[in-house]
């Protein structure tokens, strides 16, 4: 009775893994954001069990494309600024 419901059938499932391997992060969220709208409500567990991934990666995709700022701007990885913060020389000893 409890079923698991599967929307992509046979090779199909490989032709998507390996797409959404090659993608960086910021893309795959979006791809799976863009899968979850398409194939409709219910399919964010299946989604996120198939391409190993968590169903809050793809409630923060749904949320970026929805942005009315949202820009499909895939350069950068980062937001400017963000990352590690550059280590300082300066020991006071010479």
């Amino acid at each position: 009775m409890n079923q698991k419901k599967e929307y992509y059938e046979g090779d199909f499932i490989t032709k998507q893994l390996s797409f959404y391997v090659s993608l960086p992060e910021k893309q795959r969220r979006h791809f799976l954001a863009m899968e979850y709208e398409r194939l409709g409500v219910g399919s964010k567990r299946y989604l996120a069990r198939t391409f190993g991934c968590d169903r809050k990666t793809i409630n923060k995709g749904l949320r970026e494309l929805a942005a009315e700022n949202y820009q499909s701007d895939y350069t950068r990885q980062r937001i400017a600024g963000g990352g590690r913060k550059k280590r300082s020389n300066d020991s006071g000893t010479d």
